[in-house]
């Protein structure tokens, strides 16, 4: 549990706080700072916005994971422009992240095989949807075949499935935190440069 006194005036303990946040939402599934709101852009040069679900953390290259399926338009969208954000907000202790990252998407590769190894059979079975996501259905369906909490994909099943599966990395350039207590609010700001320096600086709320 996060000690307020160990970030409230200190940037670096800001900084801790933050990563703590995120690497306590990977650990637990029911924490709201497990899925954030990922905002991408559009073709046509709107913005997207849809929640999406953490699966690792990793402070020291400061990165997130999140699967999904390669058919989906936000792999679209990231392939062609890499720059996005993720908003993370958590009610209590009222804080907020505003993490701005750049998307690599990966699909058949060391990731990818390494990531759907550890997906028990029913995770597996996610990434059968037919047609693709997003796609018009004349009923209301989850395109996937009835699985059950012990489903495991048929050996066919399994290639499509795992065809359809990709790893997104979202590498962090910039942390903003809001920190809203009753006694003050508290907002900071965290960049790194091309270099990887980190620079830090408190704005007002």
């Amino acid at each position: 549990m996060m000690n307020e006194n160990d970030f409230y005036n200190d940037l670096g303990g800001t900084l801790n706080a933050a990563w703590q946040l995120l690497q306590d939402a990977i650990n637990d599934p029911t924490s709201p700072a497990r899925t954030p709101v990922l905002v991408s852009h559009t073709a046509d040069g709107r913005v997207d916005g849809r929640s999406v679900v953490l699966r690792s953390c990793d402070r020291g290259k400061r990165q997130l994971k999140h699967h999904t399926d390669i058919r989906s338009a936000k792999v679209a969208q990231l392939r062609a422009r890499p720059d996005c954000t993720l908003v993370v907000y958590h009610p209590a202790p009222n804080i907020q992240l505003r993490l701005g990252a750049l998307a690599t998407v990966h699909h058949d590769d060391e990731a990818t095989r390494n990531m759907w190894a550890t997906l028990p059979g029913p995770n597996r079975c996610n990434y059968l949807t037919d047609p693709a996501p997003g796609s018009t259905s004349t009923e209301a369906t989850d395109g996937r075949p009835v699985i059950t909490a012990e489903s495991v994909p048929s050996e066919a099943q399994e290639a499509i499935a795992y065809a359809n599966f990709a790893v997104i990395d979202f590498t962090i350039d910039r942390l903003e935190w809001l920190y809203l207590p009753r006694r003050g609010h508290r907002r900071a700001c965290f960049r790194w440069d091309k270099d990887g320096v980190l620079h830090s600086d408190w704005l007002i709320p």
